[in-house]
C-alpha cells in the first residue's frame, strides 16, 4: 500500500495545482455562493426612513418590528432628514410615529397615528405601508381586546382584578407561542432558526454535495488516463494485479477526499455557523464513499476524456434540477413521494447515515473486483 501512496503522490506532485483546486473546490464554491447571496440580499433590501417623535414602549416595539423585517433597511432619522432623502430618492419612503402614539393605541383610537412621505419613485410604498398598518392594527386589536375583557370582568366578576398590562402581557405570550405566521428569508437548516416558517434560499450542504460530485467526477479521470497509458502491459510483471492497483488508488483518493470533507465541516462551522453533529459526520462519510465509488464505476464506462467530462457536467446539471439540493422541488415530491426514495442526495440532506445507493455502488465494485469483468463500453 505504501508503494501505491508514494506512486500517487509522485503523480500529484506534477499536477498539484489542479488537484488542490478540485479538492478545495466544494469548500470555495459553497462559501462564495453563500457570501454572494448574502451581499445580494443585503443590497436588495428596500431603504425606508422611520421618524419616532415619542419615547414609549409601543413606539419602540413598532420601530423594532420594522427593523427586524428581512426585506427592509430602516434608517432612524429626523423628519427633515427623511424628507430630504426622499426628495433625493435615497429612500423609498418614510413613516413618522407621531407624538401621543401609545396613548391613542391604549385608548383604542386609530386616527392619525402615523404620517408617511413618498415620492413618484416610491415603488414599494404600498406594501410597506400595509405592513406597517398591520403592526399598528395588531397593537390596537390587543388594546381593544384588553378593554373588552376588563369591561366583562367588571360586569360578571367585579371581585376579580386583572390589570390592563397583565392582559397585554398574556396576549403577547400567546402570540409568541402560537406564531400564526412568521415568514423570513433564511438558509435551509439554519442553526439560528426557531419555530418560524422560513423560506429556503440555499441548502449549504446541498450546494456542497453538488460541487463535491463535480470535483469527484473530474478527479476520477485518472482511471481513463492510466488505463490508456503504456503501463497496462507491465502489470503482468509486477506483484499486484491491475484490479488491486486501481482499488488501492481508489482508497487513496477516498482518504484524501475525506480529509478535505472534514476541512469543509470546520470551515462551514466557523464561517457559516453550521452545527457539527455525529449525524452530519456520518452522513458525509456515507455520501463520500457513495460518490467516490460511483465516479469510479462511471469512469470505467468511458474511453475518451472529453466524452466523460461532458457527461459529468450533464449529470451534475441533472442533479441540480431534480435532486432538490439547490432548486426546491417540494411540489414535485409532494406529488411523487417516490422521488425522495430514489434521490441519491436525500440522505445527506436529511443527515442520515443510511444510503441505499451506497449499497448499490459497493455491490457493483465488489462484483467487478471479484469477477474481473470489464465495464468499459
Amino acid at each position: 500500500m505504501m508503494s501505491i501512496i508514494k506512486t500517487r503522490l509522485m503523480n500529484w506532485k506534477k499536477h498539484w495545482i489542479s488537484h488542490l483546486f478540485w479538492f478545495l473546490f466544494p469548500i470555495l464554491a459553497t462559501v462564495c455562493m453563500i457570501q454572494v447571496t448574502n451581499i445580494v440580499q443585503e443590497d436588495s433590501k428596500i431603504p425606508i426612513g422611520m421618524v419616532v417623535k415619542e419615547d414609549s414602549a409601543l413606539a419602540d416595539s413598532l420601530l423594532g418590528a420594522m427593523k427586524d423585517s428581512p426585506l427592509l433597511r430602516v434608517y432612524e432619522l429626523s423628519e427633515s432628514e427623511a424628507r430630504n432623502r426622499i426628495e433625493s430618492h435615497e429612500l423609498d419612503s418614510a413613516f413618522i410615529i407621531e407624538d401621543g402614539y401609545e396613548a391613542k393605541i391604549l385608548r383604542g383610537s386609530r386616527n392619525r397615528l402615523l404620517t408617511s412621505y413618498q415620492s413618484n419613485l416610491s415603488f414599494a410604498y404600498t406594501p410597506i405601508r400595509e405592513m406597517l398598518i398591520s403592526y399598528v392594527q395588531q397593537d390596537t386589536g390587543k388594546a381593544k381586546a384588553a378593554h373588552t375583557i376588563i369591561n366583562l370582568q367588571e360586569s360578571i366578576q367585579p371581585e376579580t382584578t386583572v390589570s390592563f398590562e397583565e392582559i397585554i402581557a398574556k396576549t403577547n405570550e400567546i402570540q409568541a407561542q402560537e406564531n400564526l405566521l412568521a415568514t423570513t428569508f433564511s438558509f435551509y437548516n439554519d442553526s439560528s432558526g426557531g419555530t418560524t416558517d422560513d423560506i429556503t434560499i440555499w441548502n449549504i450542504w446541498g450546494l456542497w454535495a453538488i460541487f463535491s460530485i463535480l470535483s469527484t467526477l473530474l478527479l476520477s479521470d485518472w482511471l481513463m488516463k492510466e488505463r490508456n497509458s503504456s503501463i497496462m502491459p507491465r502489470f503482468a510483471f509486477i506483484r499486484f494485479t491491475y484490479k488491486q492497483y486501481v482499488i488501492q488508488n481508489l482508497a487513496v483518493y477516498l482518504a484524501a477526499f475525506l480529509l478535505f470533507d472534514f476541512l469543509s465541516i470546520i470551515v462551514f462551522n466557523q464561517l457559516l455557523d453550521e452545527i457539527i453533529s455525529l449525524e452530519l459526520i456520518g452522513a458525509i462519510i456515507s455520501f463520500r464513499i457513495f460518490i467516490s465509488t460511483g465516479a469510479f464505476l462511471l469512469a470505467f464506462l468511458f474511453k475518451k476524456n472529453y466524452i466523460y467530462y461532458s457527461f459529468s457536467f450533464i449529470l451534475v446539471l441533472f442533479l441540480i434540477i431534480l435532486s432538490g439540493a439547490i432548486l426546491p422541488i417540494d411540489g414535485l415530491t409532494a406529488r411523487f413521494p417516490l422521488l425522495l426514495d430514489v434521490n441519491p442526495l436525500q440522505p445527506l440532506l436529511d443527515q442520515t447515515l443510511w444510503n441505499p445507493w451506497l449499497v448499490v455502488t459497493l455491490a457493483f465494485v465488489s462484483i467487478w473486483f471479484a469477477k474481473g469483468e470489464k465495464l468499459n463500453a
